[in-house]
């Protein structure tokens, strides 16, 4: 009998990039730790702690009893802020039953990713961007084909160069407007006139969702013409 001392990584693993601003920030850290002056620009966090008040509401919970399992999707009166605070804000109705509160964007590309694509599809992604697009796309065996934005395009997409990237494989692409970390927000126009069997994937910052909202309603004008014609 064979007793396995170290199980196996799955060859998916090995498909797992790493979040590369965290390399460059604990090479950053080292680097304060010998005295050394550093300006982080590695990660996108604000300069300053944790504001009195939320640090005193957090501690108020767990005094108060707070520490036990909730609702997988948020708890409902913070889905419902939420839905009343997308309605004053944005002008547009996000039903509470229609929010889910995660812990950071990550987990929510991951499972969006992981649930739409697998071998044989293909993802379109902004490049340069955020590192863990193309290392979730990997890890599900899908095809990341990146979307240059180059220097002397300003940045901006080359539409007839993403229309020719665009085929019968292509199964999502990824937009971020304004992006992380280029890409200008004009360019929240060329969702309208995509194939309609490409799926759109907006990653989900604050300035996108009224991104989404604008967009969605005109995507839905264009599909009730074309319903029509």
């Amino acid at each position: 009998m064979n007793i396995v001392t170290r199980p196996e990584l799955t060859s998916s693993m090995s498909r797992l990039g790493t979040e590369s601003a965290f390399v460059v920030l604990a090479k950053a850290r080292q680097l304060e730790s010998e005295g050394k002056s550093i300006i982080h620009l590695e990660i996108g966090e604000p300069d300053f702690d944790t504001p009195e008040n939320i640090v005193e509401a957090g501690v108020k919970a767990l005094r108060d009893g707070w520490t036990h399992y909730g609702p997988s999707a948020g708890l409902p009166e913070f889905r419902e802020a939420i839905s009343a605070n997308v309605e004053e804000w944005r002008g547009t109705g996000i039903e509470p039953g229609e929010v889910v509160v995660m812990p950071g964007a990550k987990p929510v590309m991951f499972f969006s990713i992981l649930a739409l694509c697998e071998a044989g599809d293909e993802v379109l992604y902004p490049d340069p961007g955020f590192p863990i697009y193309e290392s979730m796309i990997n890890y599900t065996g899908a095809r990341a084909v990146p979307i240059p934005l180059l220097p002397e395009n300003n940045f901006r997409i080359d539409l007839d160069q993403l229309r020719s990237d665009i085929n019968d494989r292509t199964k999502l692409i990824i937009l971020n407007s304004p992006s992380n970390i280029t890409m200008p927000r004009e360019h929240s126009d060329l969702i309208i006139g995509l194939e309609d069997s490409v799926m759109v994937g907006i990653y989900p910052k604050e300035e996108n969702l009224t991104f989404y909202d604008k967009h969605r309603k005109m995507l839905d004008e264009n599909n009730s013409k074309k319903s029509k014609s």
